[in-house]
């Protein structure tokens, strides 16, 4: 649900800077204050989660193909807002198809898992759901149109900062 509220305010942020005369400063910086917020929240969920491996790699899989559509419509379009040229939908969905694909894709394969190994929603927690999670949870930087390769790196570094803070032991407690 998260990932879903901050998708939609990013989107409402840019229908309204794309159509507004005026730019929002106050309007950027709140935005670009709950993305960061959004993320170190995620970032804790991807630290304490124990199947990380897939979550992280469907995020980052999911953010990557989307910045590539995106970076295709502009380079096919030729980019910016005051071009007549540039329909604003279209951009959004050359964002966000890379995710809707994945999505349908995992659930096609997570149903066709469930159905060779006979395996209920409610037993053992399968890949193709941690996947799922991961996927959703990359909306925001998909929505973000091009901005998701340049925070993804940095949230990735900072994923894997907090991974190594949290399974180091501290030195006080090695006893040397």
């Amino acid at each position: 649900m998260s990932s879903l509220f901050v998708s939609l305010i990013i989107t409402i942020w840019l229908l309204e800077f794309a159509f507004s005369d005026s730019e929002s400063e106050v309007g950027a910086t709140i935005v670009f204050c709950i993305l960061v917020g959004y993320l170190l929240f995620l970032l804790r969920y991807f630290v304490v989660n124990e199947g990380r491996k897939y979550t992280v790699s469907a995020f980052s899989i999911s953010a990557i193909l989307s910045s590539i559509g995106y970076g295709m419509y502009v380079e096919r379009v030729g980019g910016w807002f005051w071009n007549d040229d540039y329909v604003l939908e279209d951009a959004l969905l050359a964002s966000i198809r890379p995710v809707i694909i994945l999505l349908l894709l995992n659930e096609f394969f997570g149903v066709a898992e469930r159905g060779i190994n006979r395996i209920a929603n409610a037993g053992l927690v399968n890949i193709t759901s941690l996947m799922r999670i991961g996927l959703i949870a990359s909306l925001p930087l998909c929505v973000s149109w091009g901005l998701g390769m340049f925070i993804l790196v940095p949230t990735l570094i900072l994923f894997f900062i907090f991974y190594w803070a949290s399974t180091d032991t501290p030195m006080s407690l090695n006893g040397k």
